[in-house]
């Protein structure tokens, strides 16, 4: 019998020890109290990351549609250029014809004079005799 009572002592101590090598395993209530406010902690600055993607985010989306504004106005201000040197080129053919036009009637204008001062030669040795 005395084995017996050994034996259950042994287990009773055996049970103890578990007990106790269980308790001082689990988490206290301060523990887990501190676990849940560093989670806490943790999801508010989740949250604020999240919202600072979020503003950049639209940050990007303004300056995506900047860039195409930006875009739309260089390729107006490529045609403006283009017909701003189309308009040049043709002022430039207009000044040479002008130019043409101004010699050609220099020289209709030299003509004239030369047939007038022929004719008054002419009227005149007429004239004279």
């Amino acid at each position: 019998m005395r084995m017996f009572r050994n034996g259950r002592l042994v287990i009773a101590f055996s049970i103890a020890l578990l007990l106790w090598i269980n308790v001082l395993g689990c988490a206290t209530s301060s523990r887990i109290q501190a676990l849940e406010e560093k989670n806490q902690l943790t999801l508010e600055k989740v949250e604020e990351a999240l919202k600072e993607c979020q503003g950049a985010k639209a940050a990007v989306e303004d300056s995506s549609r900047y860039s195409a504004e930006s875009a739309a106005n260089a390729q107006r201000a490529e045609a403006a250029a283009s017909r701003a040197e189309t308009s040049a080129l043709q002022a430039k053919k207009a000044a040479r014809a002008a130019e043409s036009s101004a010699n050609r009637a220099e020289d209709s204008a030299n003509k004239a004079e030369n047939s007038a001062k022929k004719t008054a030669d002419i009227y005149n040795r007429i004239i004279a005799k």
